[in-house]
């Protein structure tokens, strides 16, 4: 079964898992697939040549489906000149995993951020309501994800960017065609992490 990019195998089926993963490694339009870790931790999916749920927060117990994938991109220019091409087609979606879809910015405004003040330390949805309960002087649950965009907080240092680490994920597996060879960059910060992009090659025999 279907349902946006995540692939429900009946039964959880292994074997029917592993055909379904290979067949989308050689198809040209495919870009990263996601499986399970190994071991509920590892960045490296159970199916060889892919990466984990785990590897992009995608790890919930009950809903993560058997396989995620994402449409593969290039750096071609569209009709206004603006580099970024999916091979996604059809009706809109969610965006992917190429760094034209996951770059954007955050803008910030209030009493309690920074007036004129622009960061490249990475952010995600997740580290917004932390910032808002912050802001209001209340608890943040110790099982939420995110963090505090202090950075952005009047009175407030500037947080060095140097701070900021980044982090390769790699897998590859060979098939009769060739090889696929998925890659993850991630941005490290503190106990966050925040997927860059993902790119694919293949390497035709």
């Amino acid at each position: 079964m279907l349902a946006g990019n995540a692939v429900y195998v009946k039964d959880h089926d292994p074997a029917v898992i592993k055909k379904i993963v290979s067949a989308l490694q050689e198809q040209p339009w495919i870009g990263a697939i996601f499986t399970k870790s190994t071991d509920g931790k590892s960045t490296k999916g159970w199916v060889e040549g892919t990466l984990s749920f785990e590897s992009i927060h995608w790890d919930h117990p009950t809903r993560a489906a058997d396989i995620l994938i994402d449409y593969n991109w290039d750096n071609r220019k569209n009709s206004h000149g603006y580099e970024g091409t999916s091979f996604s087609k059809g009706v809109a979606g969610h965006g992917g995993s190429s760094p034209y879809e996951i770059h954007i910015p955050l803008i910030a405004s209030g009493p309690g951020f920074k007036k004129g003040f622009e960061s490249s330390i990475p952010t995600s949805n997740t580290d917004i309501v932390p910032t808002i309960l912050h802001l209001h002087h209340l608890p943040i649950p110790s099982v939420m994800d995110g963090r505090v965009m202090t950075e952005l907080l009047s009175g407030s240092p500037a947080t060095k960017n140097e701070k900021v680490r980044k982090e390769i994920l790699e897998t590859k597996v060979k098939h009769s065609w060739g090889t696929y060879h998925l890659i993850l960059e991630r941005s490290v910060f503190g106990k966050q992490q925040y997927v860059n992009f993902t790119r694919v090659v293949r390497d035709q025999n």
